[in-house]
């Protein structure tokens, strides 16, 4: 069941995953299709994306020493899931202009991507030494403390990041998912209930809500959340997916079936949308489609 906690990098989405974890996959490893379902766009957008990088290209062979043109072709090769050579465009471009705040957080950003988050860390340090008042640099340290289980300097770097800016719905969905990590279900669901009476349609915190709500066997208030994810966006994959999971619980196997299913039709890369629909199928008795499912989902997290 995901834990899924949307951050802003340019299409860039950090899974906060409970069963299973995997690495990004770089871009070129990924089908055109496979890569369109993963970020979010269409194949006529890749192409289009495709087209803005040979032209970036072009422009740095004629001005190499242009940080914006290196930025935004960064940019680019992010979207992509290209993250060596985004890496390697925010390098440059910070080269050429060392106080370049968005191109350092930028860069931070594909470093926790690809799980170095001690790069991460010390980029955004840099980026404190420029503006000590950077809401990003505090937010992003401390999900990158987060991530390395350092929960209490992950907790003083949000609450950092509150003091300048009270506002930001996703800085409280960081600190839930600390005292999720804590165990500090009850204070995690009041953060969760701060971020959505900042920002009502923000999809990934009702996605949140429903997770913890799981979580304490709230099933019915769990349901609930799903239900407003999706009405927010109906191609929210994952609260399909994790609605699907407590209907398994509630043994509405038919139900978690139908809902399961659609979460695959958005997404077909989910793991645990098969990995639940194989749990689906295992109760029902129809265990050849559940081992169809289950080996499925071993392929998507790279199991053997």
């Amino acid at each position: 069941m995901n834990k899924y906690l949307s951050i802003f990098s340019l299409a860039l989405t950090i899974m906060f995953i409970v069963t299973t974890t995997s690495s990004a996959h770089e871009g070129g490893d990924l089908s055109t299709k496979e890569l369109a379902s993963q970020i979010g766009k269409s194949e006529s957008e890749l192409k289009e994306i495709d087209k803005k990088i040979i032209a970036y290209n072009e422009a740095i062979k004629s001005n190499p020493e242009d940080a914006d043109v290196h930025f935004n072709l960064g940019i680019l090769y992010e979207k992509k899931m290209k993250f060596n050579g985004a890496i390697l465009e925010y390098q440059k471009a910070i080269n050429l202009k060392p106080d370049f705040i968005d191109a350092r957080i930028n860069l931070s950003l594909v470093y926790t991507e690809r799980n170095m988050y001690g790069e991460s860390v010390n980029e955004l340090k840099q980026v404190l030494k420029i503006d000590p008042q950077n809401v990003a640099a505090h937010k992003y340290i401390g999900r990158s403390y987060y991530k390395t289980g350092l929960l209490e300097d992950a907790l003083v770097e949000f609450k950092k990041a509150l003091e300048i800016e009270s506002n930001d719905p996703e800085i409280y969905c960081y600190l839930e998912s600390v005292y999720f990590s804590m165990g500090r279900l009850d204070e995690a669901v009041a953060e969760l209930k701060k971020a959505i009476k900042i920002d009502p349609q923000f999809k990934v915190a009702h996605l949140n809500l429903g997770f913890v709500y799981y979580e304490q066997g709230r099933f019915d208030e769990a349901i609930e959340e799903y239900e407003i994810a999706i009405g927010i966006d109906p191609k929210f994959a994952d609260a399909y997916s994790n609605m699907g999971l407590v209907y398994c619980q509630k043994e509405m196997f038919d139900d978690a079936i139908t809902i399961l299913k659609k979460a695959i039709e958005i997404n077909p890369s989910l793991p645990d949308a098969h990995n639940n629909l194989a749990n689906a199928y295992w109760n029902k008795g129809i265990k050849d489609k559940a081992m169809r499912e289950m080996t499925i989902y071993r392929g998507l997290i790279g199991a053997k």
